[in-house]
């Protein structure tokens, strides 16, 4: 009976230990994409990159939208409105609005789209190695 106690407080202690370390794992990865978005609107689009790993298909295109966008003065709203969870990654579907003002003409542009992430621990840090469809991003783009 003891040790059926004992057993029984050790797997509470581990469940206990476990959601803390969830709850770090899901605001660590959510705090990528808010600071690929805070460093956007800061105007910082090198400091946006650090976030993405270069191993991403479409890293160089992005690269040059996102310094593009240096153009404008850029605002970002994202809402995470799914995430799916496993040991090895997260994937995430944001719903992400730009607001692009022209700093010439004072113009602006409101786009918004969806956007899916999957990120990834490499050395320790949380990567973007997925994160598309990207021409939400091309300041180029009308709409």
């Amino acid at each position: 009976m003891a040790a059926t106690a004992l057993s029984t407080r050790a797997v509470l202690l581990i469940a206990a230990l476990a959601i803390p370390l969830r709850a770090d794992r899901v605001s660590d990865v959510r705090a990528q994409i808010t600071y690929v978005a805070s460093a956007l609107s800061a105007g910082n689009p090198a400091d946006a990159m650090t976030r993405f790993d270069k191993s991403l298909p479409s890293y160089d295109t992005l690269r040059g939208y996102f310094d593009a966008l240096g153009a404008f003065q850029v605002e970002n709203e994202i809402d995470i409105v799914d995430e799916q969870d496993n040991d090895a990654e997260t994937k995430l579907t944001v719903n992400w609005t730009l607001t692009l003002t022209d700093l010439a003409s004072d113009s602006k542009r409101e786009r918004s789209g969806e956007i899916n992430v999957r990120l990834v621990q490499k050395d320790g840090k949380w990567k973007i190695v997925d994160f598309a469809p990207i021409e939400l991003f091309n300041p180029q783009k009308q709409r």
